[in-house]
């Protein structure tokens, strides 16, 4: 059984990583945009510690501008978007995508 997100996210910044990345796909085993959330949200409590908070990135497998948006609205810093998916002008528009949300 994987350990909740709250219980992993500070054994993440304890063991040196520079960023967490989560799989935002119930459907293929990975988490919930609610773990994104979640994740986010634990990092933040560790303002002003020594580690800090990593960069939470949602690496879903990006189809949709939809995605993109919800990652935002989760708090993810990033996403990752993967070329040989959804070819080079898809790629261009997500990154366009995600730039006007912040990401």
């Amino acid at each position: 059984e994987i350990p909740p997100p709250e219980t992993l996210s500070p054994v993440f910044r304890e063991f040196g990583a520079a960023a967490v990345a989560i799989l935002a796909d119930e459907r293929t085993g990975g988490c919930s945009y609610d773990d994104v959330v979640t994740m986010v949200a634990e990092q933040e409590e560790a303002q002003g510690e020594v580690p800090g908070p990593l960069p939470v990135i949602s690496s879903d497998l990006i189809v949709d501008e939809i995605q993109i948006a919800r990652a935002a609205d989760a708090g993810a810093k990033a996403v990752t978007v993967t070329y040989g998916v959804v070819g080079a002008e898809k790629v261009m528009q997500f990154l366009k995508d995600a730039n006007a949300l912040g990401l």
